[in-house]
């Protein structure tokens, strides 16, 4: 519900703020004291179009902000709303927007910037707001199925979640379907496809790790040459020497060096390590040269082998820009070919036996549409006759309400029915559509009418109606009242008026008024808690400006009838 609103700088507010309550709450006060500019507030809260006239002159923005509290049967939609739009969900909401000179509006939920779109689907959730040229779900004809299946109760919730599945299920089976491709001939051309890849790839026998493999051997064998003359120089500076005998291998100096620092070590003994190191030294020089002639051996190659292993490179190069870019995705890429060449080779029999399942799935689909129909018919005229009784109460004795269900050709999770509601206010009238209809008094007392009877359903937890009394008086705005009063029970209901029954009834009363501060011209609010308060804005909603005790007895036989009510709907 709304718990509280604030709004600065708009038109004549300057900086407002309600804390309002759960049941009914009123705000009265004269013609243009301020109260449609509370209601414009909050329709921009629920992403109406921003327009820079609101902004108060001389200012360069105004700001209204919202905490919302969230009951348990809308709170696992908004979560979901705000998980998809990566917002932390909460118990609470803080909604706010801001219009800026030069046109720029800003958008927040619970402190993120968020598109006035979404601000827009979020309000559908929160605030239901009824009046002239404002947000009203019942004139969007794609609202109406939605509130009839509400007042069915639960045989046509039950039906529609049973045809939902069903539905799923058909779509699953169709997407199934269009993957195995669209006809024989589109299959066979993928078949070809990768039939060729398929070879191209098997035929190349590749290795995990071959590539590496080959790399490394091109390598050396690019550089064989520079590879023999390094190592040979190596092995001659180790161990042969050269053949003139003018320069001594490092082997045949190390052994005689070696020798020498024995002899001296058997007279010192202090010297016996270094004589080991030596040893080990020149035992490490000649595995070095084994090892060097050794590697010398393997440089020899065939001719050709160079090329061949270029050419080898060059094959899985290519295949790697086509399938991956490892072997071991090349391989992989493979064996998924081969795997969908198998499912589509059996694809046509796949195809038949996922038709007949569809079409299994669309009779029963069919069955349970029309007997939803069914169902829908029948609610219908129960929700007809019960609004035109309630619709008599509310000064509308010769209207006609009617329930338009026409059936459609197309499958649905919800049926196969088109809904909307049509209405005349004078009896003589042909019906017509809601959204034809130009009274916004009219189309709010419809609403009340049928929010009372759908209270239970209505998961929408604020209600908002502007001026609901709007060409209703005498003891019709009683019946206005009560039926408010009645609404707020099951719903928080927030109500512009200027019928003192009406705000007999309220659980929240704020009186919005003009003051003059300096040269400026401001719309001001109180919040009516003190019983004298409440009595003398009731007594000059019923008798203008002049407040006797006359109009105060009045009030006083206003607020007992309300009361006598209010207990009534209590006990």
């Amino acid at each position: 519900m709304l718990i509280e609103l604030k709004v600065s700088n708009f038109a004549l507010i300057e900086d407002l703020s309600f804390d309002f309550s759960s049941g009914l709450n009123v705000l009265s006060g004269e013609t243009g004291a301020g109260k449609s500019i509370v209601i414009g507030a909050i329709s921009l809260l629920l992403g109406e179009r921003a327009n820079v006239e609101y902004i108060r002159q001389g200012e360069d923005h105004a700001y209204v902000e919202a905490l919302i509290g969230c009951n348990k049967q809308v709170k696992p939609l908004i979560d979901s709303m705000l998980a998809e739009a990566g917002i932390e969900s909460s118990e609470e909401l803080i909604i706010a927007r801001e219009l800026q000179q030069g046109g720029r509006s800003v958008a927040r939920v619970n402190g993120r910037a968020v598109p006035v779109t979404f601000l827009k689907e979020l309000g559908h959730l929160l605030v239901d707001l009824h009046g002239q040229h404002q947000h009203q779900s019942l004139l969007r004809p794609e609202q109406h199925l939605e509130l009839l299946d509400s007042f069915g109760g639960a045989n046509i919730s039950t039906l529609k979640e049973e045809l939902n599945e069903l539905y799923k299920k058909r779509q699953q089976l169709k997407n199934e379907l269009a993957q195995l491709g669209d006809d024989s001939a589109e299959r066979e051309r993928r078949l070809d496809v990768y039939d060729f890849q398929l070879k191209e790839i098997r035929e190349a026998n590749l290795e995990p790790g071959e590539d590496e493999e080959l790399a490394r051997r091109e390598k050396i064998l690019a550089n064989a040459e520079k590879l023999w003359t390094i190592t040979s120089m190596a092995y001659n500076d180790i161990y042969a020497g050269e053949e003139d005998g003018v320069a001594e291998a490092i082997i045949d100096r190390l052994n005689r060096t070696q020798s020498s620092l024995s002899e001296a070590a058997s007279l010192d003994d202090n010297l016996s390590s270094l004589v080991d190191m030596l040893a080990s030294a020149a035992a490490q020089l000649e595995e070095v040269s084994h090892d060097l002639r050794d590697y010398q051996a393997k440089l020899e190659f065939e001719p050709g082998e160079l090329q061949a292993i270029q050419d080898r490179l060059s094959q899985i190069n290519t295949l790697k820009r086509k399938y991956g870019i490892t072997i071991e995705e090349i391989i992989t890429f493979a064996d998924q070919v081969e795997s969908e060449m198998e499912r589509l080779k059996n694809s046509e029999e796949m195809a038949e036996k996922l038709e007949q399942e569809i079409s299994g799935l669309e009779s029963q689909m069919k069955a349970k549409s029309l007997k939803l129909s069914e169902l829908r018919r029948e609610t219908a005229g129960s929700l007809e006759e019960l609004l035109q009784e309630s619709l008599k109460d509310l000064a509308l004795p010769g209207a006609r309400f009617l329930v338009d269900i026409r059936g459609k050709d197309i499958l649905s999770p919800k049926g196969m029915d088109q809904v909307e509601f049509l209405f005349s206010a004078n009896q003589g009238e042909d019906v017509k559509a809601l959204s034809k209809i130009i009274s916004g008094g009219e189309v709010s007392r419809v609403m009340l009418a049928l929010k009372t009877i759908l209270a239970r359903q209505d998961l929408v937890p604020t209600l908002v109606f502007d001026e609901v009394d709007s060409g209703v008086g005498g003891s019709t705005i009683q019946a206005v009242a009560e039926k408010l009063a009645q609404l707020s029970r099951h719903h928080q209901v927030m109500c512009v008026t200027h019928s003192p029954q009406i705000g007999a009834m309220a659980d929240c009363h704020y009186r919005l008024y003009k003051e003059t501060v300096g040269e400026r011209t401001l719309t001001m609010a109180a919040k009516l808690t003190k019983e004298k308060e409440r009595r003398e804005e009731l007594a000059r909603m019923l008798d203008g400006a002049s407040i006797d005790q006359v109009s105060l007895n009045h009030v006083d036989s206003v607020l007992e009838r309300a009361r006598r009510f209010k207990d009534k709907l209590a006990g």
